[in-house]
């Protein structure tokens, strides 16, 4: 072995955990850090010398693309680091940075910052590659990192790559101190130059609309950081929420997509009886809710809008408005009816979630769009935007996407049913999930529709009797598995080839749908919970469908000695909501009635099953 490079000497207890901390079905790192005042001890499984080794290998590693292309991170290089303000993230992020430092790597440190600060930085700052450090939303007991270089994520089999090299000890740079990579306080820097693109795109906009009914709840989170710059753009009068919860103490979680989360934000629910629209953040800031009406944190009301809400509003903006203004910029420069067909088809798809309510799909082609099922992973979802933004920039004879938006001034924007809301940048068109800039985004989308009060229009779009995506615990990541490749494999052989069922499978998930509604059934990809989720035209059938998937899950459940039960906390509706009917989950088998009308409704033999 060469003098300028050594086997990587990771501490025996980081070699052991690296199936739980590099897993190559995961979207980024989540791991436990330990318990509060007593974090980072022997059975902790990310600490500050995972991190570090982690730190080590990213900064030398040579990834391989699904593409053939590879990349790495050079001596030289420089990458920016930021983190949550949970107690464990700062000393994690030093640890990271000290083993970038190790490879000859630099580092910009930008202090506590959300996640899309954080990508932004990465181009304003220009570096070549950023890490976040963010548990996002949930317990403080766990935190993990998000990672890439230049656009690309490093996520499942990258980080299945990364695996490998630390399980089979792979040689890392042995450079001498003086060659070592230094940490650069860029926390003002960072944050001013990110301000003032803010402001800059915003600002003149939102100086002159009545921004009185809009309310920012920053859940205590890294939104914190950003209540000056909702102010400046906003103004004074904005409503600012959530800016004086301890996070970290167990009380809340900073999950948006969590009714009683919100109902436990002070001054949230005056704010709504006020007739204010409510954004909220994760901790990290990437992903935010929209909350609207009185009844909307009760469990059975609505007004509370995730991503397949949204998702008919960012539909409505693409084919009514964005969708035509970029046809009419290209056509006066020039470009061919060929490439200009060609762009239209690719401009006019939206991304379905397979999560997302059956309804989406339905409005969306109604109105001249493509819908494509894309697989869950917030990197997954970046890749594929950015490719199909390259590719329109080169049908319409431009020679970079920046240059492209920087003429038409399209941008795209998509939505995942986990709130990652991805917004092309108006100056180098690359997406990002960045909840601050989104709400700015947002608002000013629904003023260009029109859309006054969301009940209002929502009523004009399709809707269906969907439940949200249940995740309850098992008993273990391998019960966790076993549970969720069985389900597949019986979703599929049940319903695969039948005339009017459509079966689709996206990483270990399976959504199966009918005329009159859908299933799903998969798993989390960070933490070990079983998720699934039914929808139905009716209640009726919405509850004979959730039955049938959720005595698929407790046979399942049984037949592997999982005895977790559902997880009520979480999934409330259940006690909660009379109209379900189905107040004890953990009871409901294969003999339930609702599930064998279900089966007979689907004309299912109930002995193929094999229950």
């Amino acid at each position: 072995m060469s003098d300028s490079f050594k086997k990587l000497d990771a501490p025996e207890a980081v070699v052991k955990n690296a199936d739980k901390l590099l897993k190559p079905t995961s979207y980024d790192i989540r791991a436990y850090v330990g318990e509060p005042g007593n974090f980072f001890t022997e059975k902790a499984v990310l600490t500050p010398e995972a991190m570090e080794t982690i730190g080590r290998i990213l900064g030398c590693q040579e990834f391989v693309l699904k593409s053939g292309m590879r990349m790495s991170l050079k001596v030289g290089d420089t990458v920016v680091i930021g983190y949550d303000n949970g107690p464990t993230s700062k000393p994690l992020a030093e640890a990271m940075a000290k083993g970038l430092n190790s490879q000859g790597v630099n580092v910009y440190d930008i202090g506590t910052s959300s996640s899309g600060q954080v990508y932004q930085n990465q181009n304003q700052l220009g570096a070549k590659a950023h890490v976040q450090i963010t548990r996002s939303h949930v317990e403080v007991t766990t935190n993990g990192a998000k990672f890439g270089i230049s656009t690309q994520g490093v996520h499942t089999y990258l980080l299945e790559q990364m695996n490998i090299f630390l399980k089979e000890g792979y040689p890392v740079r042995n450079l001498p101190a003086e060659k070592h990579g230094k940490v650069t306080d860029k926390i003002k820097e960072g944050r001013d130059v990110y301000f003032s693109k803010m402001k800059a795109v915003y600002g003149e906009y939102f100086s002159k609309r009545d921004n009185s009914k809009t309310a920012v709840n920053l859940f205590g989170g890294t939104g914190l950081q950003y209540k000056e710059l909702f102010l400046d753009i906003l103004g004074k009068d904005t409503l600012i929420l959530g800016d004086d919860i301890d996070v970290n103490s167990g009380h809340l979680l900073a999950d948006p997509t969590r009714k009683e989360m919100l109902a436990k934000v002070p001054g949230l629910q005056k704010a709504l009886d006020a007739g204010k629209r409510v954004h909220s953040f994760d901790l990290d800031a990437d992903r935010g809710s929209l909350t609207e009406g009185s009844d909307a944190l009760s469990v059975s009301g609505s007004g509370h809008y995730l991503g397949d809400n949204l998702a008919f509003i960012l539909a409505d903006h693409k084919l009514k408005l964005a969708l035509p203004a970029l046809r009419k910029a290209l056509k006066e420069k020039g470009v061919n009816e060929t490439n200009l067909k060609a762009v239209e088809k690719i401009a006019k798809t939206f991304y379905i979630d397979p999560r997302y309510t059956g309804a989406v799909k339905k409005y969306i082609e109604s109105l001249g769009g493509t819908t494509v099922f894309h697989p869950k992973g917030h990197s997954l979802w970046k890749e594929t935007i950015t490719e199909n933004m390259k590719l329109i920039a080169s049908l319409a004879g431009y020679g970079s996407i920046d240059e492209f938006v920087q003429a038409t001034g399209y941008r795209d924007l998509q939505i995942e049913a986990s709130l990652h809301f991805f917004s092309t940048d108006t100056a180098d068109g690359i997406p990002r999930d960045d909840a601050v800039e989104n709400i700015f985004i947002l608002e000013q989308v629904m003023d260009e529709l029109g859309i006054d009060k969301l009940a209002d229009y929502f009523k004009t779009v399709p809707s269906r009797f969907a439940t949200k995506e249940i995740r309850t615990v098992a008993a273990s990541n391998e019960q966790k598995e076993h549970i969720t490749a069985e389900a597949v494999a019986a979703l599929r052989n049940l319903f695969s080839g039948r005339h009017g069922f459509d079966v689709t499978e996206f990483d270990g998930q399976i959504r199966v749908d009918f005329t009159e509604g859908f299933l799903m059934y998969g798993m989390s990809n960070t933490s070990p919970k079983l998720t699934f989720m039914a929808e139905g035209e009716t209640v009726e059938m919405r509850n004979k469908a959730l039955a049938f998937v959720l005595a698929l899950h407790n046979e399942l459940k049984r037949k592997y000695d999982d005895k977790e039960p559902m997880d009520l906390s979480e999934n409330d509706f259940f006690t909660k909501d009379g109209s379900y009917e189905m107040s004890a989950p953990d009871s409901v088998y294969l003999c339930d009635k609702r599930a064998q009308e279900f089966m007979d409704h689907c004309g299912l033999d109930k002995e193929i099953i094999g229950f």
